[in-house]
């Protein structure tokens, strides 16, 4: 059998595949196999960009303070204004005028600075949701996003904007008992089971109806998700009345108990 080996003394190009970049094929971009941190990347990024900011990452920032108040500023440019032609005023009864008006302002405008930097001691707020909880609903949302229909994708859009007002500083002490319990439980297990049970089904089964005379699984996913976004809504609505909070309270804890 002759021997196949090249011959490095050769012209000739040997190779397993096609060696002329002309007619060699390309290979489709559906033929290129992904690496899985790349698809996990690519669904993280879906995620954000159509269910949002990540709920694990906290409330939103809130804008920066400008450094000097506009009255401080007017008041420190006539502070030196006035001190600056204090310079250049021969009499003695105006430069002294020009003086005092010149360290008014300046004492006016540090002042207001002071003032806006004295922060008082902010009390302790109680954290209502988890960090832990929150980095595993995320992932879940990252996994599930590229799955979801466009109802449901507008109702977890909803549902997500109402666990962000509920990270807000403050909002978990005006809760009770019970709603804080319900807000934790949606993060928690609500969101959670009802994402798990809809990729549980294979996506050619979740147009059909589940069973005779009842809906699919993607309108039974948009529903539910409609619910949490209900229940959140009345539990983060704020009720500036104290005996009416306090009736709303007792009719969901007894529509609760009633569907026991």
């Amino acid at each position: 059998m002759p021997d196949r080996s090249p011959d490095p003394t050769s012209r000739l190009a040997v190779g397993s595949q096609p060696v002329n970049r002309r007619t060699r094929r390309v290979p489709a971009p559906d033929e290129v196999e992904r690496p899985e941190a790349l698809q996990q990347r690519q669904q993280q990024l879906r995620a954000r960009l159509e269910l949002g900011r990540p709920l694990a990452a906290g409330p939103e920032p809130a804008p920066p303070k400008s450094p000097l108040p506009v009255a401080a500023r007017v008041q420190a440019g006539v502070g030196v204004g006035s001190l600056s032609g204090a310079l250049f005023v021969g009499e003695p009864l105006v430069c002294a005028v020009l003086v005092v008006v010149g360290a008014a302002g300046l004492a006016w405008a540090a002042r207001g600075v002071w003032r806006q930097r004295r922060v008082p001691g902010a009390p302790v707020s109680t954290v209502l949701l988890p960090a832990d909880a929150l980095q595993a609903l995320d992932a879940l949302l990252a996994r599930a996003a590229p799955a979801l229909p466009a109802a449901a994708t507008a109702a977890l859009k909803a549902v997500k904007e109402d666990l962000a007002q509920a990270q807000q500083p403050g909002v978990g002490e005006l809760l009770g008992p019970q709603d804080r319990l319900f807000v934790q439980q949606c993060v928690a297990r609500y969101l959670p089971d009802s994402l798990e049970a809809y990729l549980r089904l294979p996506p050619a089964r979740r147009a059909a109806p589940l069973a005779d005379g009842q809906p699919s699984a993607d309108e039974a996913l948009a529903a539910q998700l409609v619910s949490l976004h209900e229940g959140l809504q009345r539990r983060l609505r704020p009720v500036p009345d104290e005996a009416a909070q306090a009736l709303l309270r007792q009719q969901r804890f007894l529509e609760a108990k009633a569907r026991e």
